[in-house]
């Protein structure tokens, strides 16, 4: 049977471009979604070639009994998975001052409940297993604790979501179960111009998923609990 691999928030962006990869790459595609179910089937319809087992998922991941129920679904249907790329969190730029009390629990919800939720939801199976990868999609800077007044909720979501990384990673190694995170520049160039990135650009898809797939090989058997920057030498301003 081929890999099953768990993208959450496939149905656009740097998800969706994982999913497409890793569809040519031999996995079973699980393309979750919350509301973008139009995307999503087509994201489905794109690598039905590759990989003609792929399915849709809908859940909100903020909500610990929509996972729960999203991946009792997902094990009917595969008995396993290999895979868990925790790519969902939103993101907000907004000084801290004007950031209103749904806003706040939006970002952090949306980007440490969603990996929690999801990685507690397989780790029993990969245990059993004796093997399986998540991989957490950080973001440049989330190791280290800086003052960002206009992300300040988002950096907060990302530092935890760093601290469960490496904390994860050193519960579920003996288990043969590795677990990574990787943490690109901003992949869009809304707030920044090419100029501020010392290598002239910002991050792309590609450059993510490079990372993803050494990860996932052998030859990175012995890195566990690493967070590896995609940045260019990228330093996330302070303000």
């Amino acid at each position: 049977m081929d890999k099953v691999a768990v993208i959450t928030g496939s149905a656009k962006g740097l998800g969706r471009a994982i999913a497409l990869a890793l569809a040519k790459g031999g996995f079973t595609i699980v393309v979750h979604y919350n509301k973008s179910g139009v995307q999503a089937k087509q994201v489905l319809g794109q690598i039905k070639n590759d990989s003609p087992g792929s399915i849709t998922v809908s859940a909100d991941l903020r909500d610990a009994k929509q996972v729960e129920r999203m991946f009792e679904q997902i094990f009917a249907k595969f008995k396993k998975i290999d895979l868990l790329v925790n790519n969902v969190g939103n993101f907000l730029y907004k000084k801290l001052e004007e950031t209103t009390p749904f806003e706040f629990r939006d970002i952090i919800e949306s980007n440490i409940y969603s990996s929690f939720f999801c990685s507690r939801a397989v780790l029993p199976s990969m245990r059993k297993a004796k093997s399986g990868h998540i991989i957490n999609i950080g973001a440049v800077g989330a190791d280290t604790m800086s003052s960002k007044p206009k992300s300040t909720p988002y950096f907060m979501a990302k530092n935890a979501l760093y601290l469960l990384t490496k904390t994860m990673a050193h519960e579920e190694a003996r288990y043969g179960i590795h677990i990574n995170m990787i943490s690109p520049v901003s992949l869009v160039t809304d707030i920044f111009r090419p100029s501020d990135f010392p290598m002239g650009r910002s991050a792309s898809y590609e450059d993510v998923i490079k990372v993803l797939e050494f990860l996932i090989s052998e030859d990175a058997y012995y890195i566990n609990g690493a967070n590896i920057e995609v940045a260019g030498a990228f330093v996330p301003p302070l303000t």
